[in-house]
């Protein structure tokens, strides 16, 4: 083992907070390895004993970020919560998100960077080699923090249909999808300066989507 570049890596936490904001204030094809490196103050010979490349350190940022958003939903909602019905689901997992948000500023920015790139030939090839790549990875955490699988919207909306809280006439796909967009979307929704507010922004929205979703 090489020790020198072990210990040199215990810049590590260094290297993810510069990562984070790197990717998150220019996007992933934009955002200079070179820069990173040199900001986090670790040679190029230590990054590549530890990562294949720049893609590879960007995987590794969205396990980071997908562990940490499932760990801090798991403290704020417990399992027997998702019983309830699906806008009062909704509304949890929104005020939660937004809480999240809120207090990973570095974390959400780079959400928000790779949310922008979505649709595109480039994101698409990324996300589908990621989540080809982390299948086992993110079957674990799932199950560690509770939840059915990666998809727990559309999980969520499934059952929903199921026990007749949707409409019949509005297609399951189109709402899944409309869900997800809200959801990716929310900061561009909810403008909110404080953590007392997103419940009552919250409480807005759910009861604009109740209005067009819900079952007679």
């Amino acid at each position: 083992m090489n020790t020198n570049k072990e210990k040199a890596f215990e810049k590590r936490e260094e290297l993810i907070d510069v990562a984070m904001i790197e990717f998150g204030e220019k996007g992933y094809e934009n955002a200079s390895l070179n820069n990173i490196l040199r900001k986090a103050g670790i040679s190029k010979g230590t990054f590549y004993y530890h990562y294949k490349n720049k893609e590879d350190l960007y995987m590794n940022l969205m396990d980071i970020i997908i562990e940490e958003k499932l760990k801090f939903i798991s403290t704020r909602i417990d399992s027997s919560d998702f019983n309830k019905d699906v806008f009062s689901v909704l509304k949890l997992l929104i005020k939660v998100g937004m809480e999240f948000a809120h207090i990973n500023p570095n974390i959400n920015k780079f959400a928000q960077s790779y949310i922008k790139e979505t649709g595109t030939e480039d994101y698409n090839k990324r996300m589908k080699k990621y989540y080809e790549r982390r299948k086992e990875f993110l079957n674990g955490l799932t199950a560690k923090y509770g939840f059915h699988n990666m998809d727990y919207l559309g999980v969520l909306i499934e059952k929903a249909y199921d026990e007749g809280q949707i409409r019949e006439d509005l297609p399951k796909e189109f709402v899944i999808k409309l869900i997800n967009y809200l959801f990716q979307n929310l900061e561009q929704i909810i403008s909110s300066d404080g953590l007392d507010e997103y419940e009552m922004a919250a409480n807005y929205l759910v009861d604009f989507i109740r209005n067009g979703l819900a079952k007679d």
